[in-house]
């Protein structure tokens, strides 16, 4: 049978979503799901729209209707009755981690593997310990080989293997992730020469694809790599191995140098000094991490190891600065580089000239929803509050139920407006319920002591 076309109450649920009509959006989803079981769209948004509706009114007592469906839960066989029944206990409990691996198992089972990735997803970013639920990773590991995403596969691997490196499921999709990695160099062969030479590069692989890669095995692939570097003093994938094993070394500056130095010989290397600035970035990201770390294992030098943290997050700040100024002089059409800019303008406290590269920035079809944000935000720091408004309006149209991490900057610089406005209240609403969403979000919690501190709510 022909997929059932379910777009008409797609399209109802996703604008009565934006318009915040949660309840007719979660009525619409369902319909849908009445119809075509295994919509990847519907499932995912379906589990937005209940957490953006009790994230804002409150969640309901779960107990009753979860002891309610488990019932039939436990005498069911039949696929689909199970995710009906299983969807009605997470109506009340969205963020459930063993509701929703039971859908996303069944709709393994009945080949939806979409959906089932769009629910493991779903449960990975949003549940509390998703991401390290080893049950997860593990089904979204394997379902993610299934729809033949392998890149995301090894990535939600990786972390399976951190927990439990001796796991015999993880071991086993190490082994079938590696071989889909083969199949899909392999397919593209076009001579038995070449399938031979890939077959050659099997254990590189495994090596290349391991979580923890010992000394010996990095200096070994280094050593290789330096080789054909040598040989062909123009090998652009050389050069970038290199750099990702001196990465796995955590020499992250000298990974950057080897980059540069590439540049400096191939100056048409443009994709290279890219690579070399998000090195250098990741470094700065280590670098501020393990002064957070160690201000946690050495209480008695937090405050040193902090300050260094400052000192490192002003130097990324300052390089971003350099760095993307001078992509966008040297290809001032390239609306990446040109974002990328703006962004870096906007971190370092330049809002107004942010907001001018973000204006130009804003063809690009890749960054146009992140660029409307920004812009927002830039008028809100730039005290144009009534443009600020309309910006708002603007940026609200282009996001989807989807655009998670957006629509919090959206609700961060709304809440920011209303208090630049003298809206305390509003403003303190509007942050409360950011912080429900995501308590880590910014400074979201230091912006709420304030406000309450403004209203006399000590």
């Amino acid at each position: 049978m022909p997929p059932v076309d379910v777009s008409r109450f797609l399209s109802k649920a996703d604008e009565a979503l934006k318009k915040r009509n949660y309840d007719y959006a979660i009525q619409m989803y369902r319909e849908a799901l009445i119809s075509a079981p295994g919509n990847a769209d519907a499932r995912r948004n379906y589990r937005l729209a209940l957490v953006r509706k009790y994230d804002e009114q409150g969640y309901p007592s779960s107990l009753f209707g979860g002891l309610g469906a488990m019932k039939t839960l436990v005498m069911t066989k039949d696929p689909l009755k199970l995710i009906e029944e299983t969807e009605k206990s997470i109506e009340k409990d969205p963020k459930n981690i063993k509701y929703n691996l039971r859908v996303a198992e069944a709709l393994a089972a009945l080949n939806h593997h979409e959906a089932s990735v769009a629910v493991l997803e779903f449960v990975f970013k949003s549940s509390e310990g998703g991401g390290n639920d080893l049950s997860v990773l593990k089904l979204l590991a394997r379902e993610y080989v299934t729809v033949k995403k392998t890149k995301e596969a090894q990535q939600v691997l990786n972390k399976a293997q951190k927990l439990a490196p001796n796991d015999k499921d993880v071991k086993e999709l190490a082994k079938n992730i590696a071989a889909q990695g083969m199949l899909d160099t392999v397919g593209s062969a076009k001579s038995s020469y070449e399938l031979v030479k890939n077959a050659g590069q099997a254990s590189d692989l495994e090596k290349r694809q391991k979580m923890v890669l010992d000394a010996n095995d990095i200096d070994g692939l280094l050593a290789q790599e330096e080789e054909k570097l040598k040989a062909n003093p123009m090998d652009r994938r050389a050069i970038r191995e290199i750099a990702k094993l001196l990465e796995k070394k955590k020499a992250y500056d000298k990974a950057h140098e080897r980059l540069m130095a590439f540049v400096q010989v191939d100056p048409s290397a443009l994709e290279i000094a890219e690579e070399a600035a998000n090195v250098k970035n990741r470094g700065f990201d280590y670098k501020m991490a393990q002064c957070r770390l160690k201000a946690q294992q050495e209480p008695q030098n937090a405050q040193g190891w902090l300050q260094k943290e400052q000192q490192f997050a002003a130097a990324k700040k300052a390089f971003a600065l350099e760095e993307f100024g001078r992509q966008v002089e040297a290809a001032p059409t390239d609306m990446d580089k040109r974002f990328r800019f703006g962004q870096a303008l906007f971190d370092a406290g330049r809002f107004e000239d942010s907001f001018k590269h973000l204006q130009k920035a804003k063809a690009s079809p890749k960054h146009a929803k992140a660029v409307n944000v920004m812009m927002a935000n830039c008028l809100v720091h730039m005290n144009r509050l009534e443009m600020a408004e309309q910006q708002f309006a603007i940026a609200e149209k282009l996001l989807t139920p989807d655009d998670i991490d957006l629509q919090k900057a959206l609700n961060y610089a709304r809440a920011d407006l209303s208090e630049r406005k003298g809206d305390l209240p509003g403003a303190l609403e509007g942050f409360r319920t950011l912080y429900l969403d995501d308590a880590e979000f910014r400074d979201v919690e230091k912006r709420i002591d304030s406000l309450k501190k403004r209203l006399g709510q000590g």
